[in-house]
């Protein structure tokens, strides 16, 4: 029982690992794991990326085509992974 709850104690005494993910070619840092695309993207603006929450969110895979990513789907965010905020098409 004790070294069950010394071993508690540590993990909550770490301090949360940041995931650095990149929008627009800009660094953006999280202290979840996970996050909705809206979420991606606000965090983005209020650490300086030029964008605006009505933006369409994209993940970039390397070669393979981009994938839309919703205001309301959750993302499980990984180090070094790479995301694309564009303007809505004005249709009017």
């Amino acid at each position: 029982m004790q070294i069950e709850s010394t071993q508690n104690a540590e993990l909550l005494a770490k301090k949360p690992k940041t995931i650095t993910v990149n929008v627009n070619e800009r660094p953006v840092t999280f202290s979840e794991h996970k996050a909705t695309g809206l979420e991606i993207k606000q965090t983005a603006i209020k650490q300086g990326v030029a964008i605006q929450e009505d933006f369409v969110l994209f993940e970039v895979k390397g070669n393979s085509p981009l994938k839309q990513i919703g205001d309301c789907e959750t993302v499980t965010l990984h180090e070094g992974q790479k995301f694309r905020a564009t303007a809505p098409d004005d249709n009017s």
